[in-house]
């Protein structure tokens, strides 16, 4: 299993897309975990481009204005997700490797570092 993780810093422009991509085919991982996308929409086309591949499906938690944004991405030839759950800086995917059938639950966490957002109330 290969599971990347990135703080991307952002994902509007195409050069960091296409950084993206070339990272994701020198790795070729099996689940992609990008944080700070700054995204308030995800579709399949962003992540066709970021993947280098139709083989990949996703979940996102949408940035909150020009900040923030979380998506998890996997290759859909090898990775099955049953489930996916949003809450406040973290997605949940959880499924299995087709080849292994092992399951997995893997937590993308994108959260606040100025010390008064990081509060709970």
């Amino acid at each position: 299993m290969k599971l990347l993780s990135w703080n991307v810093r952002g994902l509007g422009g195409v050069a960091k897309r296409r950084e993206v991509c070339q990272l994701v085919r020198e790795k070729n991982p099996l689940i992609l975990c990008l944080q700070e996308t700054k995204l308030s929409v995800l579709d399949a086309f962003v992540c066709n481009s970021i993947w280098g591949d139709v083989n990949v499906n996703f979940s996102y938690r949408p940035s909150e204005g020009a900040s923030g944004g979380i998506a998890t991405l996997w290759n859909s030839n090898e990775v099955e997700v049953w489930s996916s759950v949003s809450l406040d800086h973290v997605l949940a995917v959880a499924g299995r490797f087709l080849h292994s059938g092992e399951p997995f639950v893997v937590f993308n966490v994108y959260a606040p570092c100025e010390a008064p957002r990081q509060q709970v109330l």
